[in-house]
């Protein structure tokens, strides 16, 4: 399950309250610990001179004793008065007083020192003699608790900062630099490059801007690439088709000029070449434009019977060299709000495609009907062989051409499809169980 991310803000913040809080709290905790430790350390001295005094309680007066608790007070550091108080008889007797302490000054405490008192019982129980013990003892040292303090909030803030500017050296400065490095590689031309992740929510969203971008490149590279060699084929492949018409129409005009053959004839098919030739380069020239400019289309209503007819008279001539004959069926008064000059040449290549591609002496048939109320759907069926299966999902593309021996550039039926796009009109294409090609073109009505 992946974390979600930290804020630049968050992390800055919750660097602060951990350099500002770790050491506060260590040092109080080492304060703490070593203020209880020394109180500790001074009952457990205390306890211990109590202890011998406790255990030896009935041999007070004796000098081995009161030497073995003179050397037990001076290995404890701790300074004692002992007082013997009796009620029968009442009597007050001194059985121990440390040397250091001022006989002259009884009553004060001695300089640097705190007192414990403790009552232990002493003698028989018949006595009931209270041993009055005074203990007087450094008290706990300010000054080391505070050395412990300082030392432990030091250590603190050294181990917060060296934790706070390894994270910030992962998730942020070693993402930045892994991020400057392949920018760098962007810059020199290479796409291919591994952005770095990191926890940083800012640093993780210029990382995936710079991933986007660097595939946006890409993209964009590749469509360059694509483009560029679609040119580069366009312009081969138009190159070799302009020399078939001009070839051909300079053998005709040849032949006119020797008077060789029917001259009417000779002329007929030079004035077909010609046609064939301002359509190649009428093609190249929208397909240019379309591509760069992309002008918005000027719409108009234009009667479908009337544009129909008004192309198929522009490609008599080829239509003539074929023995190819125009069937048009359909309303007369229908139609279409269309750009007139962009539907005109879409339709001239469609029928101009349907003319190579039909056999000789076989009719082209061209039928249009209102499919429903914003639709008009024109139909173009020819008897030719179809379009290969392999090419028909490709036939709108660019520089597809089928077997035909005077075949354009293979930009007829893009251009028709680009041309028609370009004000919501659509172009689809489809073999005829029977045989031959079919296009449909839906157009929208006229108001």
């Amino acid at each position: 399950m992946r974390r979600p991310p930290i804020r630049i803000r968050a992390f800055i913040l919750g660097a602060v309250l951990v350099l500002v809080m770790a050491p506060t709290l260590a040092g109080g905790t080492g304060w703490l610990i070593e203020h209880d430790h020394q109180r500790a350390g001074i009952h457990k001295r205390l306890n211990a001179a109590a202890g011998y005094l406790t255990s030896h309680r009935a041999t007070l007066h004796e000098q081995a004793t009161v030497q073995g608790f003179t050397r037990l007070t001076e290995r404890l550091d701790l300074l004692a008065q002992l007082v013997i108080i009796s009620t029968s008889p009442p009597e007050k007797d001194p059985i121990f007083i440390s040397p250091a302490l001022d006989l002259g000054k009884q009553g004060k405490l001695p300089p640097g020192r705190d007192v414990d008192r403790r009552l232990i019982r002493a003698g028989s129980p018949k006595s009931r003699a209270i041993l009055v013990t005074d203990l007087y003892y450094r008290p706990a040292s300010r000054t080391t608790p505070a050395l412990v303090a300082l030392l432990s909030g030091v250590i603190a803030l050294l181990a917060s900062l060296a934790l706070v500017v390894w994270l910030a050296g992962r998730w942020m400065v070693a993402p930045l630099a892994g991020l400057s490095a392949q920018v760098d590689k962007v810059a020199g031309g290479e796409l291919a490059i591994v952005v770095p992740r990191s926890r940083i929510g800012e640093v993780a969203n210029v990382a995936q801007a710079v991933e986007g971008m660097t595939a946006a490149l890409g993209e964009s590279a590749q469509r360059r690439a694509e483009a560029e060699e679609a040119r580069r084929f366009l312009v081969t492949s138009i190159a070799h088709d302009l020399r078939t018409p001009l070839f051909a129409l300079r053998g005709h005009l040849q032949a006119i000029g020797s008077r060789l053959g029917d001259p009417a004839m000779h002329l007929e098919r030079a004035e077909a070449r010609a046609d064939a030739l301002e359509r190649l380069i009428g093609n190249l020239f929208a397909y240019t434009r379309d591509d760069y400019e992309q002008p918005a289309p000027r719409l108009e209503d234009v009667a479908v019977g009337e544009l129909l007819q008004e192309v198929a008279a522009g490609l008599e001539h080829a239509a003539r060299l074929g023995d190819n004959t125009f069937d048009l069926d359909g309303d007369a008064i229908l139609s279409v709000r269309v750009d007139r000059d962009r539907v005109k040449r879409a339709l001239t290549n469609i029928l101009d495609n349907a003319i190579r591609y039909s056999p000789r002496g076989t009719p082209i048939h061209v039928s249009w009907a209102a499919v429903d109320e914003p639709t008009v759907r024109i139909t173009v069926h020819d008897h030719g062989p179809g379009i290969d299966p392999v090419l028909l999902p490709h036939v709108f593309e660019p520089g597809i051409r089928g077997t035909s021996s005077d075949g354009g550039a293979g930009l007829g039926l893009t251009i028709a499809k680009r041309l028609l796009e370009h004000q919501h009109a659509t172009l689809t294409a489809h073999n005829e169980p029977g045989g031959g090609a079919t296009l449909v073109l839906t157009l929208s009505r006229g108001t």
